[in-house]
């Protein structure tokens, strides 16, 4: 369906294909010289929602206690020892002792080597601990084992593994020497390994974990991209039998991302661990808008017309659908702006920019150099019935029509049921879900989190209704009762506080008696015991890790069992409300940002629900004004909203859980997959209005269009496939959910669009104009 506007169009483009190509070359060479300054984003708070009113107690609280800059290594004994109280763990301890100084900014090393005790008052290793024999180190194994503190910082309940922190200058890693010092890491890490290879030795760090991120990104972009290109250049190629339209669309899609990227490094927007698969999808979207030019072009070149004649045919003809699914892709990515996280309004962002320069490349760079190409290699048409999608097209026409009353009410079925099944999926959002399980980060969280069994630890900061009321006994007191009332909770293992702290410096004054473990009943007492303490206090605690310098807040931490997200969030909710009723006027503060993720789930997915919505709402009203039809524009969601119903029933029927980042495939699949019906139902609209039965009119836009949808749709399920070969979990659930969608779609607009408008087409008045 052509009109006169998109006939002069045409016309124009292919005439002026010579400048065009020039500009269009000169615009990508303008824009790809931004590709040195593209920088990398790998801060986890790119993730989280700026919406949530926590992030603003989270700063609050790490201004009262700053999180040390910290690289925590990890050493597990092995099935050989059991314990890693035996001489070759202690020896890789001894030698990280002597090494970690190495490390920039590194100030001290806490390790079992050097613990005391502050509340039992003693120290682990009195002797070198080269010089215990192994009955001598199961007697300090167990006196370890019995220390509370201990096991709660440097020991696994099991022996099994232990932790040695070391401790670095602030001062000294500013942002720019953070790679330098991850680098350093694991250069120590790999000493350590070289030099004892019967010991288990991981770290982490911030550093490491920006590290390990920014290399699992380069390393997807690097790897992942090139396959993108390759397998839909070839898979073009063996479509459409030519090389040489491979070439081009290879030429197109490299501008529209050297063009994205380029532009991207100007505007100074750096890739974060979501929006670093943008390139993928543009390259992707890019090809799927050259193949219907490529299609109708041949198909015209098969009916024996010129070089410049078929380009001009296919460009009317191609223009309006092309247009419409780029606006309508467009509308779906843009609507992830509506979530609050800035990574996934980045991905938004970007993909948006790269298809508008696609869309840009595919009419004024392709047309040159197809034709350019054409009559260097005197390519023509007559092969066109050897073309596997013009073979398959002609093999779904009658099966439509043979099986409509099945097709329309089996998919109708289906339909209902998965519709049913989607409450049974459910959101569980987790941050190494963006870690390479392959990294150093990725392995160290794999054993910590087998060896020390336990939940998560959160952080609360509890202020008096006084000024300095944090130390008085009266609220020492309160404090202590909501402590005893936390460790009764089945969701809580233990927790301490500043209670813990005056109880212990109480009793070491009253000579060890147990009698004296109790809260003094004077706050000049504790506040000279606290003082006492400070004055020679333990480096591996320090009283700034339990009370601020102002005397107005004390950090309480509650180390919980293993928990689901909601679970965390429902004993969040249990523990303020609790304080809130025992300690009346006390405020208290969230310090724990593991609260703020378990929160996303419902955050992120509640927004990308209102995402979808808008999108849904926007793409109709752009395709009512794309047929100028309202009957057509509504009739053409139907089976644009189906793919991802059914796709995402089926997975909570047999899988369930899902990363709500994952939600952004309902509101960005609906704008990939529309693209199939906007080029049916636009060739499908012109024959209606040339008189044509429906059948016929939709065999016809089946012959059309139907090629051109089986090519892009394989290039849309195999470059999508690709990520299932990303480093991380997102982006493999993603590709899995990803894949069957678009397949589904092309299922759908093949086979069951046609048997809805054999139902639904009401002639006179569908082609009413607006």
């Amino acid at each position: 369906m052509s009109e006169p506007g998109t006939q002069a169009g045409g016309n124009w483009l292919v005439n002026q294909r010579r400048t065009l190509l020039v500009l269009s070359l000169l615009l990508g060479l303008l824009c790809g010289s931004g590709l040195v300054m593209t920088r990398f984003n790998t801060s986890v708070a790119e993730l989280l929602s700026d919406s949530d009113p926590l992030l603003d107690e989270l700063v609050a609280m790490e201004e009262r206690f700053p999180t040390p800059w910290t690289i925590t290594f990890a050493l597990t004994a092995g099935d050989q020892y059991g314990s890693v109280f035996n001489q070759q763990t202690l020896a890789a301890l001894r030698d990280l002792n002597e090494r970690y100084q190495a490390l920039p900014g590194a100030t001290r090393l806490s390790s079992l080597l050097s613990y005391r005790s502050p509340q039992r008052n003693f120290v682990l290793f009195e002797q070198p601990s080269e010089q215990y024999s192994p009955e001598q180190l199961r007697a300090r194994q167990d006196l370890a084992l019995e220390d509370p503190l201990l096991m709660g910082t440097l020991l696994s309940a099991d022996a099994g593994l232990t932790f040695a922190t070391v401790f670095l200058d602030p001062d000294q890693t500013a942002q720019r020497e953070r790679l330098q010092l991850a680098d350093q890491t694991l250069d120590l890490l790999q000493a350590l390994r070289t030099g004892h290879p019967e010991i288990g030795i991981y770290a982490n760090s911030d550093a490491l974990f920006e590290r390990s991120t920014e290399d699992a990104m380069i390393r997807d972009l690097t790897t992942l991209l090139p396959v993108v290109i390759l397998i839909c250049v070839l898979t073009i190629c063996y479509c459409f039998h030519s090389v040489s339209f491979g070439a081009c669309i290879l030429a197109q899609a490299l501008l529209s991302i050297i063009s994205t990227v380029g532009l991207l490094g100007f505007l100074g927007v750096g890739f974060n661990t979501v929006s670093v698969i943008a390139p993928l999808v543009v390259i992707i979207i890019s090809v799927a808008h050259s193949v219907h030019i490529i299609s109708v072009y041949k198909q015209q070149l098969f009916r024996d017309r010129s070089y410049e004649q078929a380009m001009e045919f296919s460009i009317e003809h191609n223009f309006r659908p092309v247009l419409l699914a780029t606006v309508t892709t467009a509308i779906g990515f843009l609507s992830l702006n509506l979530s609050s996280s800035p990574a996934i309004q980045d991905f938004g962002r970007i993909v948006a920019l790269g298809i508008a320069f696609a869309l840009l490349y595919t009419f004024t760079l392709l047309p040159a150099l197809l034709i350019w190409v054409s009559i260097k290699t005197r390519a023509h048409g007559r092969t066109m019935d050897a073309v596997l999608p013009n073979r398959l097209i002609r093999q779904v026409i009658p099966f439509w029509q043979r099986r409509d009353r099945m097709l329309f009410y089996g998919c109708g079925a289906v339909a209902l049921v998965t519709l049913l099944m989607l409450p049974l999926n459910e959101t569980d959002f987790d941050r190494l879900d963006f870690i390479d399980s392959g990294s150093e980060v990725g392995k160290y969280y794999e054993v910590v989190n087998r060896g020390l069994q336990r939940g998560p630890t959160l952080v609360y900061g509890l202020s008096s209704a006084e000024p300095g009321g944090v130390i008085e006994p009266a609220f020492l007191h309160q404090v202590e009762s909501f402590s005893s009332w936390l460790t009764a909770q089945p969701e809580v293992d233990n927790a301490g506080s500043l209670v813990e702290v005056v109880k212990t410096i109480h009793m070491a004054r009253g000579g060890q008696d147990p009698a004296y473990y109790t809260i003094p009943d004077d706050v000049n007492a504790i506040a000279t015991d606290l003082g006492a303490y400070q004055s020679f206090e333990f480096p591996d605690f320090p009283l700034a890790n339990f009370i601020d310098d102002y005397d107005s807040t004390i950090r309480l931490a509650v180390n919980a069992v293993p928990l689901s997200n909601q679970q965390l969030i429902e004993l969040d909710e249990k523990i303020t409300s609790r304080f809130r009723e025992t300690v009346p006027g006390a405020g208290i503060l969230h310090g724990s940002p593991l609260i703020v993720f378990a929160r996303m789930d419902s955050l992120i997915t509640v927004e990308l629900l209102q995402g979808y919505s808008l999108s849904l709402l926007l793409i109709t009203l752009t395709l009512v004004i794309g047929f100028r039809s309202l009957y057509f524009g509504l009739l053409s969601v139907i089976p644009n909203l189906l793919p991802a119903t059914m796709v995402f029933g089926v997975w909570g029927l047999f899988v369930g859980q899902l990363d709500p980042f994952v939600m952004m495939l309902f509101s960005i699949s609906i704008g990939l997959v529309v693209d199939d019906t906007v080029h049916l139902l636009t060739h499908y609209l012109g024959a209606r209005q040339r008189g044509l039965s429906i059948d016929t009119a939709f065999n016809l836009s089946l012959e059309t269009a139907g090629p051109a949808l089986i090519v892009t749709t394989a290039v849309l399920a195999l470059g999508t496939t690709i990520l299932m070969g990303a480093s991380t979990l997102y982006f493999q659930q993603s590709a899995r959910l990803l894949v069957p969608i678009v397949i589904l779609a092309l299922l759908l607009d093949l086979l069951f669009l046609p048997t809805i408008l054999k139902r639904f087409d009401r002639g006179g008045l569908a082609f009413r104009r607006l």
